[in-house]
């Protein structure tokens, strides 16, 4: 069960299984199975796909009338592993219901307890800062509701800028085709927001750190 730490009653600790279904897939799928619409099918394969682009046209569709349990469906906002070891697995965030396979581990966040995009951070953050990564052995501290959605908006609006990062560059740099004489200073620009994306992602981990290192959590003032 999880149990309150650091002498504070509003930050709990528990293990991600306490809070969260974990659910390996066991989906073997053959080519007779997809259907032009149904429910995605993620395998591993899928998932370094979209990590890289996000996008779900291509993904394929598993029909609605076979078997949710042959399945493995879960939930949108589930997060998706590729190894149960967070230390070499990728990690991304589900948008719509999927269906995953045999080599896709889901995390099921109960939301009454802990939000989704709360745990997607938190994940990020203790990829990179600890050596212990079995997803069953992980341990999480989880302030109210309220303050999870809080941390989970200011890292989520600086998550969205660096995502859509390259198409905000490319913008900057195709104006030079529709304004005369201005190539020179659109080339500062460019090199000015290449540099404050740089400055950005160093926020974003200087942030998860701040915000997930247990400080912060126990005593939201002592951190300035």
């Amino acid at each position: 069960m999880g149990q309150g730490i650091g002498g504070s009653n509003m930050v709990k600790q528990f293990f991600i299984e306490e809070v969260a279904k974990i659910q390996v897939g066991n989906s073997m799928m053959n080519d007779t199975s997809f259907a032009r619409e149904g429910t995605p099918f993620i395998s591993e394969k899928t998932l370094m796909k979209l990590i890289i682009e996000d996008d779900f046209s291509q993904v394929p569709r598993v029909d609605h009338t076979m078997d949710s349990l042959t399945m493995s469906q879960v939930p949108a906002k589930s997060i998706l592993l590729n190894k149960i070891n967070l230390k070499e697995s990728s990690i991304y965030q589900c948008k719509k219901a999927v269906c995953i396979g045999q080599d896709i581990i889901a995390i099921i966040p109960n939301e009454s307890i802990i939000v989704s995009d709360y745990l997607l951070h938190f994940l990020k953050w203790y990829q990179v800062n600890n050596n212990v990564c079995n997803v069953y052995h992980i341990m999480i501290e989880l302030p109210p509701i309220d303050i999870q959605l809080h941390i989970a908006q200011l890292l989520n609006a600086i998550q969205y800028l660096l995502v859509n990062k390259d198409s905000l560059v490319t913008a900057i740099e195709g104006l030079p085709q529709y304004f005369n004489d201005i190539s020179k200073q659109v080339k500062q620009h460019s090199n000015d927001i290449h540099y404050g994306f740089e400055q950005l992602q160093r926020q974003y981990i200087d942030m998860l750190h701040i915000f997930f290192n247990g400080d912060f959590l126990n005593d939201p003032f002592s951190v300035k």
